[in-house]
């Protein structure tokens, strides 16, 4: 507790909560075990050579091997070390770089097309698109399979910079308070798409002669002229926040349904508006994350 006007002030813990455990040293399990797998390969690879080859030799191409692994395994960008990305480098590699909607599977094209297609230098056919959703029902809770059922949730945004110094901390707290609540995986998505305003402009135009004023309308005929040439001049964002809510296991359906009712009434007291997206909000919003320029 701190002697501030609000009573409190925020805290910075020096610990990473989802760091995994250290068993050796500052090696983890992970680290260890590939550290000792390399380490025992090397060993069987000089047994099977010290006959032709010197230790000294042997020992400067080992000791460059463990030391390129320990900093593969030990250096990190943005939260992974560089051996997870190199092999999430090379699954993205040989993954097909075309994948359609196809759950039925693809049909191969007519003989016109496979005697062209064949011509062709490097021929690729689209792949099936693999998605964990299997199901969608009138409520909006998606099925996972084998991974649980999901409820979607859209969340409203709120102008924190122009709060003061208390209101920001009562905020904070508010969803501090939230995200100690939560009794199950949570993710919160943030994701841009190009907006169309031009509804908006010319409701302004169509609305601006029966306000009350004539300043008003003179007002709101000046800001429709204004976003209407913003729109000319450059692209505009619209930014959606979402919330997926995941449970597993027997009754998962009902309590996703009552964490999100916990996240609608924990979020209001941060002036945060949660609304449970129904089954047409929810395929809408699936859609737009797959595809958000809408092609």
């Amino acid at each position: 507790m701190s002697d501030d006007s609000a009573g409190y002030s925020a805290v910075r813990i020096p610990t990473d909560v989802s760091r995994p455990d250290r068993v050796l040293g500052p090696a983890t399990a992970r680290q260890v075990a590939i550290v000792g797998g390399t380490a025992a390969v090397l060993w069987c690879v000089w047994l099977g050579v010290r006959v032709w080859v010197s230790p000294l030799v042997f020992l400067v191409p080992a000791v460059f091997v463990l030391v390129v692994v320990g900093v593969a395994i030990s250096t990190e960008r943005d939260g992974l070390s560089i051996d997870r990305l190199l092999a999430a480098a090379l699954r993205q590699m040989r993954s097909p770089r075309r994948q359609v909607m196809a759950p039925e599977g693809l049909m191969p094209p007519p003989p016109l097309l496979s005697d062209a297609l064949s011509e062709s230098p490097s021929p690729r056919s689209p792949a099936p698109l693999s998605l964990p959703i299997t199901g969608l029902d009138d409520t909006g809770l998606i099925d996972l399979g084998t991974d649980g059922t999901t409820l979607m949730a859209g969340a409203s945004t709120i102008n924190f910079g122009l709060r003061t110094a208390d209101e920001q901390d009562l905020l904070l707290g508010g969803f501090a308070r939230w995200l100690n609540s939560l009794s199950g995986p949570t993710q919160i998505t943030s994701t841009n798409a190009p907006a169309d305003v031009s509804g908006f402009v010319n409701t302004l135009r169509d609305q601006a002669n029966s306000l009350p004023h004539p300043a008003l309308g003179h007002a709101a005929q000046e800001h429709a002229d204004f976003l209407g040439g913003l729109a000319l001049t450059r692209v505009l964002l619209a930014r959606s926040i979402h919330l997926a809510l995941r449970e597993q296991g027997k009754a998962a359906a009902q309590r996703v349904a009552r964490r999100a009712e916990d996240a609608v009434s924990h979020l209001a007291a941060c002036e945060i508006r949660v609304t449970p997206l129904g089954h047409e909000a929810a395929s809408a919003d699936l859609r737009a994350l797959l595809d958000p320029s809408g092609v």
